[in-house]
């Protein structure tokens, strides 16, 4: 059933409302009578009337319709209510009390219940333990936030909406924004713990939403990672996340919250990477990007190349080291905007990028100039300039600058243009809020200028469709089939290996010796030197069990090392003999089944320095060639990559093509839930897997 209704209702109920503006019963019911203009019932049967409505004994009891239901009331109630909307009909129920998973496993049961309910009714529950819905543009305020607050505080109208798991941070958001008019809102959506309604829901809403521009969502948790990837996939408006419980302990945290499960950040990292989404540290910082995205459409051309505006030479320099650490470069003016330029300046001040207009200022002293509106003018109009930084001394008598003008020209250029302001507590704050109503993003710090005006320029790719969950189509032989089928954890390199070479990924020539004289043999074949290695039920770390010997090089060490090799096994293990392979770049490339976005690829530095920098990326399968390319592009050892002290440069191209069997091998083996390459050794004739396991569910 669509979410519509949570949105668009034509009559409320509040169940557990009460005539006691201490408790959160009263909060909503104030709340809903502030914009809605629809039916409003109270329920509660120990009052026949709150806030000069009718109050009824149960939902049932209600003799006109109602689609949307206001659930606050003890968490060992909220069945009992939900059981009685549906019997009146309702489409929608927003529970908003606590005490359910988060609390406990007598509060898992009675969530469980709450799922079991809407299950079987084909009923949409929102929450529980969440703040509800604000819809601002409307004026819809169905949450328990204090009323008081509502009336102090004035909202502003926007195009922002944000979907926040936490319930009391969405109201701390909310008044945060109001009272410091940063940033126009659209529509704010708590979701607590998620037993029905979740983050896919309301971000597939708000993209099809005509009052959202752009998109911020705070979570702790994916209750569906690929359908929310795909979602992304699809926007056409820019998305920011904040994932929450990015630490172990912030893991812990999240689980006592809201009953999430954190997930491993760094293929959360991956993932919304992959499908375009601006991931932001904190929650300024995501609102931040959130209203610069509403305000300023996200650049899908140019160059990156930023001109600065500015009063003072000091503060040109500092923007200039801000914009570079975004990776943007500086716009060399045209010939044409330096002459305009050059006729406001004194003859001794050059004309360069940043643009100090302080000395132009002092010079039109007394002339009816506008230097900074004819710069800005110059600056919009030149064909080498995407974007424009501005700083603003807001308090300066002689640099006024009228928001509204200020629009005009940006509208008219079609460029984004980004303002860190600087000036009296009072001035800054009033500007702010013109600036707001007028589309401008405006900052008072110049770093979060800059990570915007760097979000707003940076590559955002339209990521590619994914037609469908391709699967992998390659036939094993029916050995290694029977090994997939009926074994469980770890399978031994060798077998893993055969595995990964009948699927296309190259591995280092090898085999089992069956004897000394064998191994003598197998090693003469393979040409010297050669690696030995003990195969151990069981034994992934090979070289931590001491039964790895490299750099043998002749028939006579060969004997030898198989028996110390036996001797060291006990005579459990068996031994495998491989070609020594030359090559200074080692890679780990990796698959991994994670609980929230299924079969994940990953891409690293490998050898001993997987673990010692962990330079490891990841994305979720399957991977499309542009997509696996940008994953190798992503790790900070860019320079292993190149051709580093005398080593060959990494064909990018046949890393990607291993990226992407590995994703298809995940798809399409549902009972392999990791695969480790380490090392991939890439030489001069190609890369090959000197050493792997796959671990099996």
């Amino acid at each position: 059933m669509p979410i519509d209704i949570f949105f668009n209702p034509r009559g409320i109920a509040v169940v557990g409302a009460t005539p006691n503006p201490l408790k959160g019963g009263n909060a909503i019911l104030k709340n809903i009578l502030l914009g809605f203009s629809g039916g409003i019932f109270p329920v509660n049967p120990k009052y026949g009337q709150i806030e000069g409505l009718t109050c009824y004994p149960t939902v049932s009891s209600i003799p006109d319709p109602v689609d949307l239901a206001v659930v606050f009331v003890p968490a060992p109630l909220a069945p009992a209510a939900v059981e009685d909307c549906v019997g009146k009909g309702v489409r929608g129920i927003m529970i908003e009390s606590g005490g359910f998973a988060e609390a406990g496993p007598e509060g898992e049961r009675l969530q469980k219940a709450l799922s079991d309910i809407a299950a079987r009714t084909g009923i949409r529950l929102w929450g529980p333990n969440c703040m509800g819905l604000v819809d601002v543009v409307h004026r819809h305020i169905f949450s328990f936030m204090d009323p008081r607050a509502l009336e102090q505080e004035e909202f502003i109208p926007g195009t922002v909406s944000l979907v926040v798991q936490s319930g009391m941070l969405s109201a701390i958001f909310l008044i945060d924004i109001m009272s410091n008019a940063t940033m126009g809102v659209s529509k704010v959506a708590s979701l607590g713990n998620k037993v029905d309604v979740n983050e896919c829901d309301i971000l597939e809403y708000f993209l099809d939403d005509p009052d959202t521009e752009a998109i911020g969502l705070y979570l702790e948790s994916f209750s569906d990672g690929r359908r929310f990837l795909d979602l992304c996939r699809r926007s056409e408006k820019p998305i920011v996340v904040l994932k929450g419980g990015r630490s172990r302990q912030g893991a812990e945290a999240a689980r006592s919250h809201t009953a999430s499960l954190a997930g491993n950040q760094r293929i959360v990292a991956g993932a919304l990477a992959q499908v375009g989404v601006t991931e932001a540290r904190d929650f300024k910082q995501m609102m931040d990007l959130c209203r610069c995205f509403a305000l300023t459409k996200p650049d899908r051309g140019g160059a990156g190349r930023v001109a600065i505006l500015t009063l003072s030479g000091g503060a040109g320099i500092v923007a200039t080291d801000f914009v570079a650490e975004q990776g943007l470069t500086m716009a060399t003016l045209s010939a044409s905007t330096r002459s305009s330029l050059a006729e406001l300046f004194p003859k001794w001040m050059p004309v360069t990028n940043p643009v100090d207009l302080w000395p132009a200022v002092e010079r039109q002293v007394g002339a009816d100039v506008d230097v900074f509106s004819l710069s800005l003018e110059l600056l919009l109009g030149d064909p080498e300039v995407d974007a424009v930084f501005l700083h603003v001394f807001i308090s300066n008598s002689r640099s006024r600058i009228n928001p509204a003008e200020l629009a005009a020209r940006i509208r008219i250029s079609g460029k984004p243009v980004i303002a860190w302001i600087i000036g009296r507590r009072d001035d800054t704050y009033a500007f702010q809020r013109e600036a707001l109503v007028h589309g401008i993003p405006v900052f008072t710090e110049i770093s979060r200028a800059a990570e915007c005006l760097g979000a707003v320029l940076g590559e955002r790719y339209r990521p590619e469709p994914v037609i469908a969950e391709s699967k992998d189509d390659r036939t094993l032989p029916a050995y290694l089939e029977k090994h997939i089928r009926s074994a469980s954890g770890p399978l031994d390199e060798h077998i893993s290996k055969a595995v990964l070479r009948s699927c296309g990924i190259p591995v280092v020539p090898e085999e089992v010796a069956a004897d000394a004289a064998h191994a003598e043999a197998v090693s003469a074949a393979l040409g010297y030197p050669v690696v030995m290695k003990g195969l151990l039920p069981g034994g992934v770390h090979k070289t931590e069990l001491d039964i790895v010997r490299l750099g043998i090089p002749n028939g006579r060490a060969a004997r030898e090392t198989f028996g110390s090799l036996m001797e060291k096994m006990e005579g459990r293990g068996r031994v495998l003999v491989q070609k020594q392979l030359p090559g200074k770049v080692e890679l780990i490339l990796g698959l991994l089944r994670d609980p929230q976005f299924g079969p994940c690829v990953m891409f690293g530095l490998g050898g001993v320095m997987a673990e010692l920098f962990e330079d490891a990326v990841f994305a979720v399968a399957p991977l499309t060639h542009r997509e696996a390319l940008k994953l190798i592009g992503r790790i900070r050892g860019q320079k292993m990559l190149d051709g580093f002290r005398g080593s060959p440069p990494v064909n990018r191209e046949e890393i990607a093509r291993i990226l992407m069997t590995l994703g298809e091998i995940g798809l399409g083996q549902p009972r392999i839930r990791e695969i480790d390459i380490n090392p991939l050794i890439v030489g001069e004739e190609g890369a090959a897997a000197a050493d792997a396991t796959i671990i099996l569910e």
